[in-house]
């Protein structure tokens, strides 16, 4: 069951993600802002702690595929995954009072208050994440927006880079915005295709001093009551939420390729499918 959760784990940061002839950014449109009487905020978080990616085995690639290469395949990637299982636990028990939800909601509370034209209302966390519950979420809110952000918070197979992503979504909820989509959509209520706006945002980064060494940096990060992992998720979720609030109003739009703003803790770049990335410079020292 631990070794499937990991499948599950990084399938959940993928909600929202996008489809078929859908881009990965879509800009909010102007005209929206004027129509927007309220705005639920949803947080899909499936997780309750955080996991070490492990990347598929290609040794059935290597020996040319077929049957016995794939069943090669998976008991690779089952042994695999149950060592990265085992390894993560010290920091899993390190960080054991530390509520990656709480800190989201807070933060994106805080943050998007700042959009007077968002109306924002209720802002809550959706533990039981499936397209099934995320299109009850809408159809149930009495906002004429619901944004839904879901969250991903994982390690790398090495352990060295955190990586926290973000897929954003604002659903029209009344008339009055519905009126503003136009083009194909899909059943599902909560497809990037009935979007309003959607985008993928990640934070990213890397631990000083790390090796290839995963159990010297999971020592790293669980260190003194999990103290720098602890410090790299409050700052990841503060700037997601704080790059969120300036993607919606589309203050970071770009040349494709261009940086749109550097401080202090990092970097944040705008790929050509618009997507936006913030890279940490220094955060878990």
């Amino acid at each position: 069951m631990r070794i499937k959760s990991f499948v599950v784990l990084a399938a959940a940061g993928l909600l929202l993600s996008a489809c078929a002839n859908v881009p990965a950014y879509e800009p909010m449109p102007p005209a929206a802002k004027d129509r927007i009487a309220s705005t639920e905020v949803v947080l899909p978080v499936k997780q309750s702690e955080i996991y070490v990616y492990v990347p598929a085995s290609n040794v059935s690639a290597a020996t040319g595929g077929g049957l016995i290469g794939a069943l090669v395949d998976v008991g690779v990637d089952a042994v695999r995954t149950s060592k990265a299982e085992d390894a993560v636990k010290p920091l899993r028990a390190s960080m054991s009072d530390y509520s990656f939800d709480r800190v989201m909601q807070s933060d994106m509370q805080h943050a998007l208050a700042n959009l007077a034209w968002l109306h924002t209302d209720n802002v809550h966390v959706l533990k039981e994440v499936s397209d099934e519950t995320m299109d009850r979420a809408l159809a149930a809110s009495k906002d004429s927006a619901v944004l839904f952000a879901s969250a991903d918070y994982q390690l790398s197979n090495d352990a060295d880079v955190l990586t926290v992503t973000m897929n954003a979504g604002l659903f029209p909820n009344s008339d009055a915005l519905r009126a503003l989509k136009q083009g194909k959509t899909s059943s599902t209520k909560t497809a990037l295709a009935n979007s309003l706006y959607h985008n993928k945002i990640s934070f990213e980064y890397r631990a000083p001093n790390a090796t290839s060494d995963r159990d010297a940096n999971i020592a790293h990060w669980s260190a003194d009551n999990g103290a720098a992992m602890r410090r790299a998720l409050d700052t990841s979720l503060a700037k997601l939420a704080w790059l969120l609030t300036q993607d919606l109003q589309s203050a970071m739009a770009s040349p494709a390729g261009a940086i749109p703003n550097t401080d202090a803790h990092g970097t944040v770049s705008r790929a050509e499918d618009g997507t936006l990335k913030f890279t940490a410079a220094s955060v878990a020292q």
